[in-house]
């Protein structure tokens, strides 16, 4: 479900700002399953963007993915050393 006041332009500036950024990113499959994913959004385009996987795949997904809460960007949780 989207949240309330916020429109697609507002969603696509929030993409923007992780433009070249580690992210970690939760998918949302359907029916309850969902992936976690370490990379970083490496373009974007006026409809959809793409995030270059740690595994050096590269997805696709909307802004309204995001929207809707398809595909949640999170912040990548440091590693002690």
């Amino acid at each position: 479900m989207r949240e309330i006041g916020q429109n697609l332009d507002t969603t696509k500036e929030r993409v923007k700002k992780l433009l070249n950024i580690p992210v970690l990113i939760k998918i949302n499959g359907g029916r309850g399953k969902s992936t976690l994913c370490h990379g970083e959004v490496t373009a974007l385009f006026p409809a959809v963007f793409s995030v270059k996987l740690d595994t050096g795949e590269l997805k696709t997904f909307s802004y309204a993915d995001v929207h809707t809460r398809g595909v949640l960007f999170l912040k990548p949780q440091k590693q002690e050393q």
